[in-house]
């Protein structure tokens, strides 16, 4: 591969130093779970062992003006937050000896891939921007929740997954990519090498029994250096499926078939057991399925294609998160046809602090960011409040190489002393003059990036990156405002309906008297109560 073109991404070097080192020396805990049935394969294989040389120890570079090396063991941060693996090429060992997999050598050219799966906090950065869908938040359940900013984006088809490798200039892997960046040249078992899978090395057989955090396991990396390869949720390649394609493909760069029906699939899920994750067997799927234990990866032909931004968010070594709670009580009034909705949040006054779904109700002790706040509500609603986990950090915020700590804003911003590329991502627009990208309105907070193994927080209100196991769900509480029309009314008086998550009303003492789910309203002289 050429020299690339100058210096790394200056925006997020420093800040994805910290994160690497964190999620390196991290050892995982785990509880073992029940096993449940995990994606059906094409075919099991006959394993084999092969023995391979010792990875080589990592470096990311700080400043190379000539760009990072195609080596083994070069890292590069990437204008999403993540990092880059340098797989060099030349040929190495693919295949088990299976029916669909035979093994066979193939040679291929030099490219750069994720070292991790693509996040949630990534993906949410193409919804932003209008380039991707949003994922089925069935299958992801933690999408846009902080404490799972850095589990791998799943509930997205094939076509989704490859509009997000598009976004960044990127393309989905072959499987002989994916294969070659898990197994090494010489054709591992696994990514970490021939030996069994046990839960240090991935999150496999139910042994936590959802996705984590994509840099939790640095004893399951490959010869690449490249995480996740195997467990937490399987993966989309590039490849239409076909049986005997191994068969008859070209020993150098194979694209697999023209056509097909079924897209390949490689790794494993969370669910996987032992004899899933092998990291020769290949799966395949309908390119429009898309499952909770389902993400993928990008492959990356020139990492100093974009800009550097012209803002960007600094990081902190980590500290002591402080979360507000805050709460709704209802109190219904049925003659009155209204319900009186009361936000609270113990951290009063709190700037954070927002309150929705009120727009139509009439404030009656109202003052922005003080609590508690009160609303009379004459039509159905559902009342939200949201606010944000704040941090005191246990040293200063930094910001990395070629950028500068703007103390008013908190935001780190570019001195333009060193250049890449001249692309910016959708939404994002180039400044000549400095060489850099800029968010709209001038305000990353809009569209935050902090690399992986790092997830957004906030010190004194401004927003900075802190180590992903210091994050925490920001509070939010939503009730839903049910107005009861007067006439239906049988007595006077005021009632409230609040019971504790997972209570229900039961109105007594009418022996007839149904039970409801909370909000809900007795019809008087009968009375609430929680059970």
């Amino acid at each position: 591969m050429k020299h690339l073109r100058l210096t790394f991404l200056a925006g997020m070097a420093m800040i994805i130093m910290a994160s690497l080192a964190c999620s390196l020396l991290s050892t995982p805990s785990t509880t073992p779970l029940p096993t449940e049935a995990p994606m059906q394969p094409s075919e099991t294989a006959t394993l084999i062992s092969v023995q391979t040389e010792a990875p080589v120890t990592p470096t990311l570079v700080t400043v190379d003006l000539s760009g990072p090396p195609m080596e083994v063991g070069s890292l590069f941060p990437y204008v999403d937050g993540s990092i880059l693996v340098a797989v060099p090429g030349g040929p190495f060992t693919m295949g088990h000896g299976g029916s669909d997999n035979p093994v066979h050598t193939v040679t291929l050219s030099d490219f750069w891939i994720y070292q991790a799966k693509v996040t949630n906090q990534q993906y949410a950065l193409c919804v932003n921007a209008g380039k991707c869908k949003a994922p089925n938040t069935i299958d992801d359940f933690g999408y846009l929740d902080v404490a799972h900013a850095n589990d791998p984006v799943t509930g997205v088809n094939w076509d989704q997954a490859s509009s997000y490798c598009s976004f960044v200039h990127g393309v989905l892997p072959t499987e002989a990519q994916w294969e070659k960046t898990a197994r090494g040249p010489d054709g591992n078992l696994y990514p970490w090498g021939d030996h069994a899978p046990t839960c240090d090395y991935l999150n496999f057989n139910n042994c936590v029994g959802k996705t984590t955090d994509v840099t939790k396991y640095p004893q399951g990396q490959s010869y690449y250096h490249a995480l996740d390869m195997e467990g937490n949720a399987f993966e989309w390649v590039a490849d239409w499926y076909s049986a005997l394609y191994y068969k008859n493909a070209p020993p150098q760069d194979p694209l697999g078939p023209d056509s097909g029906q079924q897209r390949s699939i490689r790794s494993a899920g969370y669910k996987s057991n032992a004899d899933e994750t092998p990291s020769s067997t290949r799966r395949f799927d309908l390119p429009v399925s898309h499952r909770r234990d389902l993400g993928f990866r990008c492959v990356v032909v020139d990492p100093t294609y974009f800009a550097p931004l012209c803002q960007t968010i600094g990081t902190t070594d980590g500290g002591n998160s402080d979360c507000p709670k805050v709460g709704i009580g209802l109190t219904p009034n049925c003659q009155a046809g209204i319900v009186t909705v009361t936000f609270t949040d113990d951290h009063s006054p709190d700037p954070n602090a927002t309150v929705n779904g009120v727009g139509s109700c009439k404030p009656i002790v109202v003052s922005p960011g003080v609590f508690p706040q009160v609303y009379e509500c004459s039509s159905g609603t559902t009342a939200t409040i949201v606010s944000k986990c704040s941090y005191t950090a246990s040293a200063p915020v930094k910001c990395a190489d070629h950028y500068t700590l703007n103390k008013s804003t908190g935001m780190c911003e570019w001195n333009g002393s060193a250049s890449l590329g001249t692309q910016c991502l959708p939404g994002y627009a180039y400044d000549s003059a400095k060489q850099c990208c800029s968010a709209p309105s001038g305000n990353t907070g809009n569209y935050p990036i902090c690399p992986t193994g790092q997830t957004l927080g906030y010190v004194s209100g401004n927003p900075v990156c802190v180590p992903n196991s210091q994050a925490q769900t920001q509070p939010s509480h939503s009730e839903l405002v049910q107005v009861q029309d007067p006439s239906t009314c049988t007595g006077g008086g005021n009632q409230t309906n609040s019971c504790p998550a997972g209570q229900t009303y039961v109105c007594t003492p009418n022996p007839d008297c149904k039970r409801y789910t909370a909000p809900a309203v007795c019809p008087l002289p009968q009375i609430c109560g929680c059970q």
